[in-house]
């Protein structure tokens, strides 16, 4: 999997400064080996939208694949906060500064917000998260308010949708 988001962040024919991911599926069909090979392609690109596909390969076997929806350079939308002032969910865990610029080094995700005194957390880094949490082989992520370093995230469950929530506000919304 952090081959794959290699592959993507450091993609030859795109740079993202200033995006963000607004959402992202993630499809595993076998496991990953050392001889995966990755290609990106941009799907769709204008002013507003950018969908880029990442896929890694065992010779002519797909192992993964990963969707990106980019949001180019568009002011974030206004953010939901919850219904309640109440921790909505179960604590699932933060997300120190220090590994988010790991992550971001690993990566090879360059993009400024990242590498802040209050940097956001990548929205691979939650998906790769999630993964782990959740032991699924496909998932989508949509991203509806940055989750910055050091803050909490709840997770609260419903049947096959989880509610990320941090600092009173839902940030994402994950389908398993």
């Amino acid at each position: 999997m952090i081959s794959l988001f290699t592959a993507f962040a450091t993609g030859e024919d795109f740079f993202y400064e200033g995006a963000f991911i607004a959402k992202v599926k993630y499809q595993r069909f076998n496991e990953t080996t050392n001889s995966e090979s990755f290609k990106n392609e941009i799907i769709k690109n204008n002013k507003k939208l950018c969908i880029i596909e990442c896929i890694g390969y065992n010779d002519t076997e797909i192992i993964e694949k990963l969707t990106v929806y980019l949001m180019m350079n568009i002011g974030a939308k206004e953010p939901m906060k919850s219904d309640t002032s109440e921790i909505q969910g179960v604590l699932w865990r933060s997300f120190s500064k220090e590994e988010i610029a790991e992550f971001s080094h690993t990566t090879g995700d360059t993009n400024s917000i990242h590498l802040t005194d209050n940097p956001v957390v990548q929205g691979l880094f939650i998906l790769k998260e999630l993964c782990n949490t959740t032991k699924v082989n496909e998932i989508e992520i949509k991203y509806i308010h940055p989750v910055y370093g050091d803050n909490p995230v709840y997770i609260l469950r419903e049947e096959n949708i989880l509610k990320g929530f941090s600092n009173g506000f839902l940030c994402f919304q994950a389908t398993v």
